[in-house]
């Protein structure tokens, strides 16, 4: 059972800083390796958690796919993912199998909502974000039956382009 502020004590944390790197070991077995060309994540497979990070130092040549200046990459987001081998507790106690309405019930109107149609993604996309303190937590729904498709936690000091 993982609490979300076990990764979120953690925000704000530098990628290659003994603590937080010690911090990764105990938490996970199989995370993926940090790759900033391919993207701002890390991912845990057994565990449904995505770790996202924040490099606004890192210098890329996009034409190449160069790495000229890596960075200080900094923990700044995670995605969760539904699993049915753990439980996570999460923000207003929010479970996986609540849907839409429950989570109304359960943290009140949403600070935000966004729904449409994604151009990028060709489908249709419904998300809620509540702001917690400096937190800013985001359902992603699936629009049609409106149950839970993953949640984002992030810092919303550091995260400055998906700012609430």
């Amino acid at each position: 059972m993982f609490t979300y502020l076990h990764f979120t004590n953690q925000f704000g944390s530098y990628l290659y800083n003994d603590s937080f790197q010690a911090f990764l070991a105990d938490t996970f077995t199989d995370l993926s390796s940090y790759d900033i060309l391919k993207s701002d994540y890390m991912r845990s497979e057994l565990l449904h958690i995505d770790l996202g990070f924040t490099n606004e130092d890192a210098v890329i040549d996009e034409d190449e796919l160069i790495v000229l200046e890596p960075g200080q990459p900094v923990f700044s987001h995670l995605n969760i993912y539904p699993n049915p081998d753990l439980q996570y507790i999460l923000p207003f106690e929010i479970s996986f199998d609540d849907t839409r309405e429950e989570v109304f019930k359960k943290a009140g109107e949403p600070t935000q909502t966004k729904h449409g149609d994604s151009p990028i993604l060709d489908k249709p996309f419904l998300v809620d974000h509540y702001k917690i303190a400096n937190l800013v937590l985001s359902i992603d729904y699936d629009p049609a039956d409106e149950h839970i498709n993953f949640i984002q936690i992030r810092d919303n000091n550091i995260v400055a382009h998906l700012k609430l």
